[in-house]
C-alpha cells in the first residue's frame, strides 16, 4: 500500500519530527488543523505513544476515529519494536490507508525508542 499523505498537527515539536522523518523517506507530510468533522481528510489514524500514556485531547481523536469505524493504530514505542512493526505493517496492508494522521504527544521526541521505530518503519 502506498501512503499518499501524513497529516500532522501544526506547530508540534512531534509533528515537525514526523514532518523531517517524512521528507527523509520521500513522503509527504501536511499540517492539518485538528477537527473532530465529518470531512476529515485522513481515512486512518496513528498514535504514537510512550507507555500506553495517551494525552486526554489525542485520545479524544482516537476515540473520534474509533466510533466512526476509521481504522486506528496506537503504536507504544517503549514495547518491543518487532511486535510494533509487524503490528504497523498489518494495519496498514489490512485498512490500505493512504491518508494517515499521525499524532503523538510533545515529550515522545526526548524519547530514544521514537528514533528507533520510525529508523525502521516502512509506509511504502
Amino acid at each position: 500500500m502506498k501512503i499518499k499523505t501524513l497529516y500532522i498537527k501544526p506547530d508540534s515539536k512531534f509533528s515537525l519530527y514526523v514532518k523531517n522523518w517524512a521528507e527523509q523517506a520521500g513522503l509527504a507530510a501536511e499540517d492539518y488543523e485538528l477537527k473532530m468533522v465529518e470531512d476529515q481528510k485522513a481515512d486512518g489514524l496513528l498514535l504514537v505513544n510512550e507507555n500506553q500514556d495517551i494525552p486526554k485531547d489525542l485520545y479524544d481523536f482516537h476515540t473520534y476515529f474509533y466510533n466512526r469505524h476509521i481504522p486506528t493504530q496506537k503504536i507504544d514505542v517503549n514495547g518491543t519494536l518487532q511486535v510494533a512493526l509487524s503490528s504497523f505493517d498489518m494495519w496498514l496492508t489490512s485498512n490500505k490507508c493512504e491518508n494517515i494522521l499521525i499524532l503523538g504527544s510533545e515529550k515522545l521526541i526526548n524519547n530514544d525508542n521514537l528514533e528507533r521505530f520510525f529508523s525502521k518503519v516502512k509506509m511504502n
